[in-house]
């Protein structure tokens, strides 16, 4: 590896293998210059390309394709991403993951096909910045056991929490419940009556927590951000708002509430206060994005959300667009009113410093978080993170969910809220749900546009998913075929194998410990195909989308059998062992 510096300062490298088979980097660049506040460090090398059939990262989304060696890389700090990339085989084996140390300033990875030979030319730009101590420390993780992909990421995040230091925020048993979210069905048009009536029809149907999003302060319904900063709640909307969150409470349910922690509109009343501690102006959404390098910024910020759950008793808050904390080519130059040098460090004392302060109101207080700021710094203080915003798309969600479980054996993974016209098939929104069924669902249709089979059928898979909890939201995860983007999904303990298939045609290999099997069927086909090792004679239970038995009858399971199931059903094995 051959490593670089733009400073002149003294680099040292070692290289140590860890007990499993893996290796780690050490870089230290000390005797640096005390003036010195653009920091970077460069690591170069290559790997032959064998056997590789694509690449994952945390934002790879539907992009699992190798690049050339001149494409730019992928950027992660604090606010956005990880600094992760993993190498796997067309039958998703770990070929090379690679991972850094550094997850809270700003990292350029950037792993690329040289094509004169053939090789995987590595790149790793991190931008140490400016630092308080006279060396600085990177670590660079390279594992190539023949391992399973998904233990491959597992491991490198379990290294970050372990080696680095980066240890999950507590995570409450109510992160893991389905919550019904007021964006897409009402976006910034309710009133308090609207919350309330919403929320006894969501309790009746199982629901535990509500999230009220983007509207609760202002009456402008233009979905703008010019009036964000001042966080007061609009009278013409929620007359009290202690008063409306303690009605929801005798309801059963939890409470959750939106703010849009960079921005400050051009319309607020704190705009004059804050024109000049800005990052950036957005002229198009009219609102700027808080310079939190700027003590008082950050202050102000955490008291805005001390108070609001402090005097209003809320459960939760939904901290948005944390990942517009970064610089831009015109961000201003650090100035002697800020006490913080570099972005990422400032957004690790404004979360730490108001997370302190709001787990002594409320210990076990929901916090969530969105795509893209989900690596492992940011997981410190989040303890839900929720798939970036997809609306009726279940491609989409069950993506991003997969994705978000893979980095996450811990922390509450939440799809993006479930949303449907109201003329859609019970069968066809279930697919959405099924999309889901590996991490704690969102869902925002208006209760109103539910028939009584939408109704049937979402209790049907909210009950499965009650019931499975633990094993659906935190077991090992399997995901077939990342380069396909997941066609076969599963978990298993000791006793229950759950498995979705989003592709017709599959042939699903039941386990031989596992006394219960469920196959869901996330496709509009009519028949699944089991493959057992050995003769299993076995109760097969068929239910169709609302739970209710199509079919039930003894076989012996003996190579590959097909069996009938209903679109959007799912097929009950329980083996007579």
């Amino acid at each position: 590896m051959r490593i670089t510096s733009n400073i002149k300062a003294n680099i040292r490298q070692t290289l140590r293998d860890l007990p499993d088979g893996r290796q780690v980097y050490d870089i230290i660049l000390d005797q640096i210059p005390s003036q010195e506040d653009e920091i970077t460090i460069s690591c170069e090398w290559d790997f032959p390309i064998c056997n590789i059939a694509g690449r994952w990262h945390p934002n790879c989304r539907y992009d699992r394709t190798l690049k050339a060696d001149w494409a730019h890389g992928e950027i992660s700090m604090s606010s956005v991403s990880a600094p992760l990339n993993v190498f796997f085989s067309t039958d998703g084996r770990n070929i090379k993951t690679i991972a850094v140390s550094e997850a809270e300033k700003k990292v350029n990875m950037n792993v690329g096909v040289h094509e004169e030979n053939g090789t995987m030319k590595c790149r790793v730009k991190v931008f140490a910045g400016a630092v308080e101590t006279p060396a600085y420390k990177v670590r660079i993780l390279l594992d190539d056991r023949d391992v399973r992909y998904e233990q491959a990421i597992g491991d490198a995040v379990d290294w970050w929490e372990t080696d680095c230091g980066f240890r999950p925020a507590f995570v409450p048993d109510e992160a893991r419940d389905p919550m019904y979210s007021f964006w897409y069905s009402y976006h910034q048009e309710f009133t308090e009556e609207d919350v309330e009536a919403e929320c006894r029809r969501a309790a009746e149907l199982g629901f535990r927590t509500v999230i009220v999003d983007d509207g609760w302060q202002t009456d402008d319904t233009n979905r703008g951000y010019g009036y964000c900063g001042d966080w007061e709640v609009t009278e013409k909307k929620i007359k009290n708002m202690k008063d409306h969150v303690d009605r929801i409470h005798k309801l059963g349910m939890k409470y959750l509430l939106w703010f849009s922690v960079p921005y400050v509109g051009m319309y607020s009343k704190v705009w004059n206060l804050f024109h000049n501690k800005l990052i950036a102006v957005d002229e198009e959404q009219k609102t700027g994005i808080l310079d939190i390098r700027y003590p008082e910024v950050r202050s102000y910020l955490k008291t805005i959300y001390v108070n609001a759950v402090k005097d209003w008793g809320l459960d939760g808050l939904k901290l948005d667009f944390i990942d517009e904390f970064y610089e831009r080519a015109d961000t201003p130059k650090v100035n002697e009113d800020m006490d913080c040098i570099c972005l990422q460090v400032a957004l690790d004392r404004l979360l730490g410093e108001t997370m302190a302060e709001l787990k002594q109101i409320k210990p076990d207080i929901l916090i969530e978080f969105r795509q893209r700021y989900i690596g492992p710094f940011i997981r410190r203080y989040g303890n839900m993170l929720r798939v970036c915003d997809c609306p009726e798309s279940g491609l989409a969600n069950r993506v991003g969910s997969i994705d978000l479980r893979l980095m996450n054996r811990y922390t509450a993974v939440h799809s993006d809220p479930i949303v449907w016209n109201e003329r859609e098939t019970p069968e066809t929104a279930a697919l959405q749900i099924i999309d889901t069924l590996f991490s704690t669902m969102q869902f925002s249709v208006k209760m109103e546009y539910l028939t009584a089979e939408h109704r049937n059928m979402v209790e049907n898979y909210m009950d499965l998913m009650r019931r499975y909890r633990r094993l659906l939201q935190t077991g090992p995860i399997k995901a077939e075929e990342p380069q396909n983007l997941y066609p076969q999904v599963s978990v298993r303990d000791n006793d229950t194998e759950i498995t979705a298939v989003y592709s017709a045609g599959r042939v699903v290999t039941i386990g031989k410990q596992q006394k219960e099997t469920i196959i869901i069927n996330g496709t509009k086909a009519t028949e699944i195909y089991i493959k057992a090792e050995n003769e299993t004679p076995a109760k097969v239970i068929q239910k169709d989308c609302y739970g209710e038995i199509v079919e039930e009858k003894d076989v012996i399971l003996a190579g590959i059998t097909e069996l009938p199931c209903t679109a959007a059903g799912r097929l009950e094995i329980i083996k007579q062992m």
